[in-house]
């Protein structure tokens, strides 16, 4: 205890006076919010002690164990500021069920218009017109519907057996950062399956990583001066696509060259264009090709490591030759790949996925509802929480273990003695369900085929570095790896 001068030294100092006073006035608002939210029927708010900042803080150091902590105490639906913006959370599934079946109630197009315009820079007047809504956006669903994407995929298919051919040679037989050879070829043959051979890929590598590194920074609304990298790598983006669509691109897929011909008729010009197109390539390169980095890493880390997908593998390519006597895989790769049964690699892919992605659903709410026990007024922001559903260990058995094997069963998720149909979300749901999903499974699938036909991986014994989920990046997809994981590469004969 303070001695009695000292207290009295404290008192009368104006400082610790006003510190005191702000303190006070924090607690007694924040006590007045929380009250007003329960007399008004609202979800609760999570308790924070800096006005503005809210649950920012803790959300950027360990969002996982955040959301785990604010449903255990407050239910499966709660509030929470963060820099200024209110959001409500919902993290159980069937309420998030019932937000992605009602799209009129429960709006996304505003949240796909604004992002599009603020982190993209695609021109407003794209963006809210109904070249848009009636023709682009209908005309990406029917390229990327599991029959529309068969020769975007047939392109992949080539593109990335030849990559591993070439850059693989170049990693043979000595320690590498696992990073160094995996996500360039991904990146490469997924760009040129959509814009041909004569997008500059190679060149866009660096440029697309800078904007990407810091994405979910803008997302949280970070303003772009703090962010020069990122700002500069879109620019540099743009740059390139503009002179992409000013030159000959006539191997581009269908999609590209049909959605081109379209904003060229209605008079935007490359510049538009390329913006249109800079933020599809976002949305194909910011999931799939870290789902592939992690997939290996984390079977490399099992005991058993990569070759139960090996030896699976192995199996199909067997089966493949005594079906085509005389025939060689090179010449039929995506036949091969498409009808290929590996349900190891099925239920690796899935598992990858729900370990590894996290993905956030916002909606605006359109006019005053009652949902989940509460009252949601007219513009208010709910958000569906998905990976809390892929993390709770009442749907998922060891849900904080990584199982390849986990979806092999047949054994149905189940909660509160309920089948939980949508136990996993990695694409979100609803109308903004990534329509690239089609194309990003059969990618991860091939790629994992064919890099486990040419070649075995195994972790440098030398190392001791382990990469770990850069958590932060929470809801902007599929998490980015903090460190690496140092391999050695072997082809196979």
């Amino acid at each position: 205890m303070l001695p009695e001068f000292q207290l009295q030294t404290l008192w009368s100092n104006p400082n610790f006076l006003a510190a005191g006073a702000v303190v006070l006035v924090i607690l007694v608002q924040s006590l007045y919010e929380k009250r007003k939210r329960v007399s008004e029927g609202r979800a609760p708010m999570v308790s924070h002690l800096i006005p503005w900042v809210g649950s920012a803080l803790e959300i950027g150091g360990d969002p996982d164990a955040f959301f785990n902590r604010a449903q255990r105490k407050y239910g499966d639906m709660f509030t929470m500021k963060a820099f200024g913006r209110v959001v409500t959370y919902v993290v159980s599934p069937s309420l998030i069920s019932e937000i992605y079946r009602n799209a009129q109630v429960y709006d996304f197009e505003r949240f796909r218009v604004t992002a599009a315009v603020d982190c993209f820079d695609i021109p407003a007047s794209l963006m809210k017109s109904e070249v848009t809504s009636k023709v682009l956006h209908p005309a990406q669903h029917k390229y990327l519907s599991p029959t529309g994407i068969i020769p975007i995929i047939e392109s992949y298919t080539t593109a990335v057996w030849d990559l591993l051919e070439r850059e693989g040679s170049s990693f043979e037989d000595v320690s590498t950062p696992l990073r160094n050879f995996i996500l360039p070829v991904l990146y490469q043959a997924s760009a040129y399956a959509f814009f041909g051979r004569s997008y500059p890929v190679v060149e866009s590598y660096e440029p697309f990583n800078d904007f990407d590194r810091t994405f979910h920074l803008l997302l949280a609304g970070v303003p772009r001066f703090f962010l020069r990298k990122h700002t500069k790598g879109l620019a540099t983006l743009h740059r390139l696509f503009e002179k992409y669509f000013d030159g000959p691109h006539d191997d581009a897929s269908e999609m590209v060259l049909e959605n081109e011909r379209v904003m060229r008729s209605h008079g935007y010009d490359s510049n538009a264009v390329g913006t249109f197109f800079a933020s599809f390539l976002f949305a194909l390169m910011a999931n799939a090709p870290n789902a592939g980095y992690w997939l290996i890493v984390l079977n490399l880390q099992r005991e058993d490591g990569l070759q139960p997908l090996t030896d699976e593998i192995d199996e199909a390519v067997a089966s493949w030759k005594q079906q085509n006597p005389g025939q060689q895989i090179e010449d039929h790769l995506h036949d091969f790949v498409s009808t290929a049964e590996l349900p190891l690699l099925a239920s690796t892919i899935q598992e990858t996925l729900r370990y590894a992605a996290s993905v956030m659903s916002i909606r605006r709410v359109t006019e005053p509802v009652e949902f989940g026990g509460y009252r949601f007024n007219k513009d208010d922001e709910i958000v569906c929480l998905t990976r809390s559903v892929h993390l709770d260990e009442e749907i998922h058995e060891n849900a904080s273990v990584y199982d390849p094997r986990r979806y092999m069963t047949q054994k149905r998720p189940t909660k509160n003695g309920k089948i939980v149909a949508n136990h996993s979300m990695p694409w979100g749901g609803g109308v903004s369900m990534c329509e690239g999903r089609h194309f990003a499974n059969r990618e991860l699938k091939a790629f994992v085929v064919f890099l486990l036909m040419r070649y075995t991986v195994e972790i440098d014994s030398k190392s001791a570095e382990r990469p770990t989920f850069i958590s932060e990046r929470v809801g902007a997809g599929v998490m980015h790896p903090r460190g690496d994981l140092r391999v050695i590469i072997h082809a196979r004969k």
